[in-house]
């Protein structure tokens, strides 16, 4: 009996020991929680929806747009996002299809942690996603010029960040002007960016003393050859004795027309849109583009831009950077991408307090002196544009390169 009492004594003893064990354990962890600083609970991201023509004739644009979105939002991510939320991107393609567009912004505004929708990119698809922003109050970020209808019904909740049609209008009269273009004949598009830029071209240039002739011939955005229309522009090149011929297109209809025209003996000067202002350009036309000349975004020519350019170190960071991750440098279609991204950040740096939709769209149109790829931005109630002729420089295509001219008072 006495061995089993002892046996029962040291088992007591043992689960005592071990309760203590466990509670010294306990404290110990208490302890070392209570003086040990916590680390902060992960913040939400801050969600951006991307509508982009990610497949179809678009496609190979807005791969680069997508490109520089995802390495900026990475860049800002690492530096911490904005007061420790992350961006975050995310994309549906829209196909190149009204649609699918309009159905990807209303999946977007549905989404109430979606408070942005950058895109989408062609003119065709943005008449309606703008539409459905102002319905649905959300911010529209559109990256290239609209239709000039659009832009004109002063929308609350779309903003742009390209130079509209009259501005670009404008600089091909002054770079006309400089060049004592009195008579010009205009060629363009079926697209409504083609023909809102030939109206506003005629407009300005004969407010300027200019003789502007649009041609009743047009051209398909899916044309081949250009030469039918050409020879029957032929015969009022030479009656009307034209001293310029401007070919109001974008894409591969620009050096067609430049080759086509070479190739009928057309010596005529020709002016391009800033839509020629990218390297496919040049590669498709080859030597008849020589000596086009247009005005365009800075991108176009970062190492040409004056050391002063209060945009230059912009344009060559990011230059800089796509060369060092994709082999390839900054053209306007990046800068755009850069510019989306950058006035989203800065927009949402101002914000105080939660970020809603509504605040997010009043700090975007209180954005001043912003310096980005294309420009400077300053938005206000008034002016979802955000950029000015100052924001955009000549471009002359000289042995098969960009080359930036100079006109004394017209920079």
């Amino acid at each position: 009996m006495g061995g089993y009492y002892r046996f029962q004594k040291r088992r007591i003893l043992m689960r005592r020991r071990k309760a203590f064990i466990g509670l010294l354990s306990f404290l110990t962890l208490v302890f070392i929680a209570w003086v040990t600083p916590s680390s902060p609970a992960e913040k939400s991201s801050y969600r951006i929806g991307v509508n982009l023509e990610l497949t179809g004739p678009w496609a190979e644009v807005t791969r680069i747009v997508k490109m520089v979105m995802d390495m900026e939002v990475e860049r800002m991510n690492s530096m911490g996002g904005i007061n420790g939320h992350p961006l975050e991107l995310l994309y549906e393609d829209n196909g190149f299809d009204l649609g699918r567009a309009a159905a990807n912004m209303t999946k977007f505004t549905r989404d109430k942690t979606i408070h942005v929708v950058i895109g989408p990119f062609e003119d065709n698809l943005q008449a309606t996603t703008r539409a459905i922003a102002e319905r649905e109050k959300i911010t529209n970020i559109i990256i290239c010029p609209s239709n000039p209808m659009v832009r004109g019904l002063n929308q609350k909740w779309a903003f742009n960040i390209a130079q509209s049609d009259t501005i670009v209008s404008q600089k091909l009269v002054d770079l006309s002007l400089a060049r004592k273009y009195k008579k010009a004949l205009v060629f363009h598009a079926t697209l409504p960016l083609a023909q809102s830029l030939a109206e506003y071209y005629k407009k300005f240039g004969e407010e300027k003393g200019m003789k502007v002739i649009i041609a009743k011939e047009t051209h398909k955005p899916t044309d081949i050859d250009m030469t039918p229309q050409l020879i029957k522009l032929k015969p009022i090149i030479e009656k009307e004795k034209i001293d310029v011929f401007y070919a109001s297109t974008a894409g591969p209809p620009g050096p067609i027309i430049c080759k086509n025209m070479r190739a009928l003996g057309m010596k005529i000067p020709i002016l391009g849109t800033h839509a020629f202002g990218f390297g496919f350009i040049i590669a498709v036309g080859g030597e008849a583009m020589e000596g086009v000349e247009f005005g365009a975004g800075k991108p176009v020519v970062p190492d040409q831009l004056d050391e002063n350019d209060p945009v230059r170190p912009v344009i060559t960071d990011l230059d800089k950077r796509m060369k060092a991750r994709y082999n390839v440098g900054i053209d306007q279609i990046a800068g755009h991408a850069h510019d989306a991204i950058g006035l989203v950040y800065d927009a949402l740096k101002r914000i105080q307090g939660d970020v809603t939709r509504a605040k997010f769209r009043d700090a975007l149109e209180n954005t001043k002196g912003l310096k980005s790829c294309h420009g400077i931005y300053n938005y206000s109630p008034t002016d979802h544009d955000g950029l000015s002729k100052k924001d955009m420089v000549f471009i002359r295509i000289e042995g098969g390169k960009f080359k930036r001219i100079k006109y004394p008072g017209l920079e």
